[in-house]
């Protein structure tokens, strides 16, 4: 075999499966039982119906909405526990979501009390309040939108945006990914200019690491992260690395930290993304000669079957649509970064100009999604999908990809014994 690692992540991704379909469930003897839960509040959403605190292996939910906890403080819960293994939401199965997220069960709260302290989940979320009231200040009635961009917060976004950005099949802009930490990259890059490589190195690393700890170290980001650190040490040692060898590795690593995580949807469409980029673009290339597109079509090869299955839908206009925001969204990621840089540094004339060149450059994304979602037959809404016919697609793909690998190696074992 030429990449000896790709059959180590087969191997690992079935170990997963068997491990996650045999697990253990040390909590089921607590099912329905009142426990109590004390720790460090690791996470904080407020939503309508019920506040939600993370809070070591376990999600906890006020419904009562007793008080506001913030991340970082010290809480003791009491409530009824629920595992989340086998959670059942109609046919999704919640349980392996959370489980993936590393959440053993739902603690339904009845009584919480709050402990202050300091540490570094408190400072965290004061870094991100702070880009969170910057961006509001800045972008205003935007700021949702924003949010969703730079720090994967789409709690605040319209669900109408949402499912025509679905249907357009855009929605990975507005979901963090390797699409944004690529983009993130280059701005540093382009701001640090031409320094040291050694000391590019660290500097890119350090800011991506706080970074990726502001928005949350969520499967596709720890991937991207990951994935993005070994792309640019080769460069640093100066050394060719193989993509989908390297990708493999980051796999493997997602495998062994949480083998629930091969049921993560956003890791499932992060990997397979850059797994078809890596494979499928120069062969796609070849013939169309334009990136953007290529890099389009080659995405969807493998990501296509995921989207159908989870999701009921198929986008018919993702490739018109991808051709006219992807372009815009580097652009609309530096300005925003530069508007927050002014802001902080409080050049009012600056980041007002900025923040009204973001607010156009929304506005065209807007009315571009919007617009070729609203097409007739612009999308395909599925009632039922078929498993059968995901596995058959991929059977079919990997048998092109084992041949065309076979065929690779080959040609190179021809080319060392001098054959033509």
């Amino acid at each position: 075999m030429r990449r000896p690692i790709v059959l180590i992540l087969l191997i690992s991704i079935v170990i997963s499966f068997v491990y996650t379909k045999n697990y253990n469930d040390k909590f089921y003897d607590i099912e329905d039982k009142y426990i109590q839960v004390e720790g460090i509040v690791k996470d904080a959403i407020y939503k309508e119906y019920y506040y939600e605190y993370v809070v070591g292996n376990f999600l906890i939910r006020d419904f009562n909405k007793t008080e506001k906890t913030n991340i970082g403080e010290y809480i003791r819960v009491k409530g009824t526990f629920k595992t989340s293994y086998n959670m059942m939401i109609d046919e999704f199965n919640y349980g392996m979501y959370l489980k993936s997220r590393g959440i053993d069960g739902i603690v339904n709260s009845k009584y919480i009390k709050l402990y202050k302290s300091h540490n570094i989940y408190s400072y965290i979320k004061n870094s991100k309040n702070s880009l969170e009231y910057a961006i509001e200040d800045i972008f205003r009635e935007n700021s949702s939108f924003v949010n969703a961009l730079i720090l994967g917060d789409k709690s605040k976004l319209d669900i109408n945006i949402k499912e025509a950005f679905s249907r357009a099949g855009v929605s990975h802009i507005i979901a963090l990914s390797g699409l944004h930490i690529g983009i993130v990259i280059y701005i540093i890059t382009l701001m640090i200019g031409r320094i040291n490589n050694l000391v590019k190195f660290f500097t890119i690393s350090i800011l991506i690491f706080i970074y990726c700890i502001v928005v949350g170290f969520r499967g596709s980001m720890f991937r991207a992260c990951i994935f993005s650190f070994i792309i640019y040490l080769a460069i640093f040692v100066q050394r060719e690395y193989d993509g989908i060898s390297a990708l493999c590795f980051v796999g493997i690593i997602l495998c062994i930290t949480n083998p629930f995580n091969i049921y993560d949807i956003g890791v499932q469409l992060s990997f397979l993304a850059t797994l078809s980029i890596i494979y499928f673009y120069n062969k796609i290339d070849k013939y169309i000669r334009c990136p953007l597109i290529s890099t389009t079509i080659s995405a969807s090869i493998l990501t296509i079957p995921v989207v159908y299955y989870r999701f009921n839908i198929i986008s018919n206009v993702f490739l018109i649509s991808n051709v006219l925001v992807v372009p815009t969204v580097g652009i609309l990621i530096g300005l925003i970064f530069m508007g927050i840089i002014f802001y902080y540094i409080n050049v009012n004339i600056i980041y007002l100009m900025i923040s009204k060149i973001v607010c156009f450059i929304i506005f065209y994304i807007k009315f571009v999604v919007f617009y070729l979602s609203s097409i007739k037959y612009s999308y395909i809404e599925f009632e039922t999908v078929s498993l059968k016919l995901v596995v058959l697609y991929y059977i079919l793909l990997m048998t092109y990809m084992i041949y065309n690998e076979r065929k690779t190696v080959k040609e190179q074992l021809n080319e060392v014994r001098g054959y033509n």
